[in-house]
């Protein structure tokens, strides 16, 4: 028997994952099961793949958990099927939500990119005592305090006038996840899936901060997203440039 990397205690492991398996089938099943993946970095060449970035993590119990309490009513709001959603020229805005379970269903995914040993979350960490705490609030389905862990979250599109990328194909795109640095020894991991340029800080952001747009409030049942060029984000660019490039070279493959 192994050990569940949430309750601790021994079970049978599932396979889990950190984006959701939804979102994988989501896009596997418009592209004929599998996806074209364009490695950020490295030697790795273009390739097609169906691999969910699943690893043996939780239990049955605690992935139930999870999915129950977090995952399905989240990918329902980011969907526009429940609450109600607006699309403006600023962006996108979410109301009638509930923002701490949210909240939490990124942070869920955090937490599980931070422990998987998949290579494609190999660059997410969350050093102690913050991961065993994140752990906790989530198994106790108690809201998580921004000032730990703080969620932003922006709807991806592009400008350019022509030939560019729809929203609609902004929803398959996903990346793996990325860190940032910034002063005071703050990090943020960025994480990209169904359209949405996630952001999350921990420690969390001061006050002022937490005003900025797409910031989730635990006491603001509104949510306004903003937009956010995907060619204003300079991580994509790079992953983009050095995909480009690999397919110039001829570097590419179709396996699985």
């Amino acid at each position: 028997m192994d050990i569940c990397g949430m309750c601790n205690r021994e079970s049978v492991l599932q396979n889990s994952h950190a984006i959701p398996d939804s979102v994988f089938k989501k896009i596997l099943r418009s592209n004929s099961g599998k996806a074209i993946v364009v490695p950020s970095g490295g030697r790795d060449p273009i390739h097609y793949s169906s691999d969910s970035w699943d690893t043996n993590l939780l239990c049955s119990d605690c992935e139930s958990l999870l999915n129950s309490l977090y995952e399905g009513y989240s990918l329902r709001v980011l969907r526009g099927s429940v609450g109600g959603v607006r699309r403006h020229d600023l962006g996108v805005t979410f109301s009638g939500i509930d923002p701490c379970r949210l909240a939490s269903f990124f942070i869920s995914v955090f937490w599980r990119a931070a422990n998987s040993k998949h290579s494609s979350y190999g660059k997410v960490y969350i050093p102690e005592p913050w991961n065993g705490e994140i752990r906790d609030y989530l198994l106790k389905n108690t809201p998580i305090p921004i000032n730990l862990v703080t969620v932003q979250i922006s709807r991806l599109i592009d400008r350019t006038p022509k030939n560019g990328f729809t929203l609609r194909s902004l929803k398959s795109v996903v990346m793996s996840p990325f860190f940032r640095k910034h002063k005071y020894g703050k990090y943020s991991f960025c994480f990209v899936f169904e359209g949405f340029f996630v952001e999350i800080f921990t420690p969390g952001l001061t006050y002022s901060l937490r005003r900025r747009a797409g910031v989730i409030l635990k006491d603001k049942r509104v949510l306004m997203v903003p937009y956010l060029d995907i060619f204003d984000v300079p991580e994509i660019v790079d992953a983009l440039v050095k995909g480009y490039g690999k397919y110039l070279d001829g570097d590419i493959t179709f396996k699985d």
